[in-house]
């Protein structure tokens, strides 16, 4: 199993904490996805990567049907039972580089999940598996240790360094677009994507926000002793400044059809 591979699978471990601590996508990402590619319940629709199924319950609670992909048996049961009252949810615990369908979609989606797929296999592969004139839809939520700063943020970021020196923190948000727009289009199967972009803020206490830094891959990859001193900080620092923290939310959302 490759580094990529590795890193996949460690959400299993913390599948409670994802469904807790990681931000809900604005029904505005399914109207823009909608919106652009003429789906409705009758629409065959791919998600590639569920977590816990944030952006599945965007389109469960409008009625679509859908083929759910997640890599681990306990990501795939707990996405079974959590739809299980939606007979129009399929949930197939595959790999989508090895996931073959009978049929060709109108739509393939993924949330904060398709960075995981080597983009020079993913793209080419959802493109031959959409049908003609079928919607790829990639969207993800920008962490705020990407490129927020001051206050509290430098603090956050400072741990965060102390603990995962090799991070890359501070990219800008026009350098984060041309490098998925770049893999977006590797191989020359899809045309230049539109891209859509959402703000708002999410306010954690500070159990909401130990959960979701306990959902970070980084944070996942440390040994037990390091990943305890480093939640143990950051819940500090954020019990410091009154035990709240409004974090701004980005979602970049790229479409593109077939």
């Amino acid at each position: 199993m490759n580094v990529m591979d590795i890193k996949k699978n460690l959400f299993k471990t913390v599948i409670s904490e994802y469904e807790f601590g990681r931000p809900r996508y604005t029904d505005g990402v399914y109207k823009a996805i909608r919106d652009f590619s003429g789906i409705d319940t009758s629409s065959r629709i791919l998600e590639v990567g569920a977590g816990t199924g944030q952006a599945t319950d965007l389109f469960v609670s409008h009625g679509h049907k859908l083929d759910v992909l997640e890599v681990s048996d306990e990501q795939a049961a707990y996405l079974k039972n959590k739809y299980a009252a939606h007979a129009g949810v399929r949930v197939f615990k595959n790999y989508f580089e090895d996931y073959t369908a009978d049929q060709e979609y109108d739509l393939i989606y993924s949330a904060t999940a398709f960075h995981w797929i080597k983009c020079e296999n993913g793209y080419p592969k959802a493109w031959n598996m959409l049908r003609k004139g079928g919607t790829m839809a990639v969207f993800w939520n920008v962490f705020f240790d990407m490129y927020h700063s001051g206050g509290i943020f430098d603090e956050l970021n400072e741990i965060r360094l102390k603990y995962m020196p090799n991070e890359t923190l501070g990219l800008p948000l026009e350098k984060i677009k041309e490098k998925r727009i770049q893999q977006i289009t590797v191989g020359g199967c899809f045309a230049q994507p539109e891209y859509v972009e959402f703000n708002d803020r999410e306010l954690y206490d500070t159990d909401k926000f130990i959960a979701y830094q306990k959902t970070s891959s980084s944070v996942l990859m440390l040994d037990e002793a390091a990943k305890s001193r480093y939640l143990a900080e950051v819940a500090d620092c954020v019990r410091r400044h009154g035990g709240k923290i409004e974090v701004p939310n980005t979602v970049s959302l790229y479409l593109v059809k077939k």
